[in-house]
């Protein structure tokens, strides 16, 4: 591990290597992402200057992956790395599957990602204000199993991490699909606060993360989930951010903030049903930010390449609060792609609007989830 600058107040966490794989020629989740992402920033200046330090991970530490998962479960992904053909161990550890294929490296890039997250986890830990390892966010990674494009638990194995610290944590995922595995390693541990605002259950994968799920025994209270039904827009999305989100964090009063920030629930992504854009997705992030000055940021999901490219790059000069340059691109970008008045237009999307019956119908539903937050979780929240 190394760093341009040991008193940087944010650090970009890259990996060369973890670009280079591929999960399945056709998958949609492809790392490449890693490697764009870090691209765009360096070439709009973003990864320059004493406030940021960039961190490369080119090699995984030893014992990462053991600190989370079971001993049955990496001994299947040891084999599947190997090359060892899919068996039936293999399957019932969700090996081998379209959504989680074996592939040369698999095990590798498991433990070089969570490597990666735990460096942020230990660089939040020794005071630095934010970090952002974009190769992570891994949030259906089972103890026991790969699932939904995922084979490590990077997430649990950072918070792990900042609690050993002494750190108190808060957990926000904003991804378009729940995140399932997060919830389970900590439903009844009232010590890390879970929120997960993603589309419903009823419509997306992994067919879970309703409002009554909530937490168990101590922990009751400590799990929230916020569903989008689908069609919800920017305004719909911050509302319930401000109302749910900004106002359990307010009451937790967590040290870090670890935040799962997938850029799925924008408008053009092929495998949701949300209307969001970037517009809405980084002015929840602000609004974070300024609560909440220290965030360790994790990629996730994100299967429109452009749409990763630009709400990632927004996220990182956000929190490393290096202003963006909006001549950048031409003025092109920002007639057509955003609102030039705002900072970083040639980043920004459209903005895009659920109107009409749908659109009350949406709020309606809003409504009722902040009202069964504030009279049945709220009143939990110590």
């Amino acid at each position: 591990m190394s760093g341009r600058s040991s008193d940087a107040r944010a650090y970009f966490v890259a990996s060369r290597r973890l670009g280079a794989f591929r999960l399945s020629p056709d998958h949609p989740f492809n790392p490449e992402r890693v490697t764009r992402v870090y691209r765009m920033c360096e070439e709009r200046g973003l990864l320059a200057g004493s406030r940021v330090a960039v961190v490369e991970i080119e090699e995984a530490e030893s014992g990462v992956l053991e600190r989370f998962h079971t001993p049955e479960y990496l001994a299947s992904l040891r084999r599947a790395d190997g090359g060892a053909e899919v068996d039936v161990e293999m399957l019932h550890h969700g090996l081998g599957t379209a959504e989680n294929p074996v592939f040369k490296g698999v095990y590798d890039f498991a433990a070089l990602s969570a490597t990666a997250s735990l460096a942020a986890a230990r660089l939040m830990a020794g005071g630095a204000a934010a970090a952002f390892n974009p190769c992570g966010g891994f949030h259906h990674a089972h103890r026991d199993r790969a699932s939904g494009f995922c084979y490590a638990n990077d997430i649990a194995i950072t918070i792990d991490e900042l609690k050993r610290s002494g750190l108190r944590v808060a957990y926000v995922d904003v991804d378009a699909h729940h995140g399932d595995a997060v919830q389970e390693a900590y439903y009844a541990d009232p010590s890390v606060l879970t929120i997960s605002v993603h589309e419903t259950g009823k419509t997306l994968f992994p067919w879970g993360g309703f409002e009554r799920e909530t937490g168990r025994d101590a922990g009751m209270g400590y799990n929230i989930n916020v569903p989008l039904e689908p069609g919800c827009d920017d305004d719909v999305f911050l509302l319930l951010f401000r109302e749910i989100v900004m106002d359990a964090l307010g009451r937790f009063r967590p040290d870090v903030v670890v935040g799962q920030f997938g850029t799925d629930t924008f408008a053009t992504d092929p495998l949701t049903h949300l209307r969001l854009s970037n517009n809405g997705y980084i002015e929840a992030i602000e609004t974070l930010h300024a609560a909440h000055p220290r965030i360790l940021a994790l990629g996730g999901g994100g299967y429109n390449m452009h749409d990763v490219e630009r709400g990632w790059t927004l996220l990182w000069a956000e929190l490393a609060g290096v202003p963006l340059d909006d001549g950048y691109g031409g003025s092109l970008g920002g007639v057509f792609l955003g609102d030039s008045s705002l900072p970083g237009s040639n980043l920004r999307d459209m903005h895009v609007y659920t109107t009409g019956p749908e659109k009350d119908r949406l709020s309606a539903g809003a409504d009722e989830l902040i009202r069964r937050y504030r009279k049945e979780i709220r009143p939990l929240l110590h």
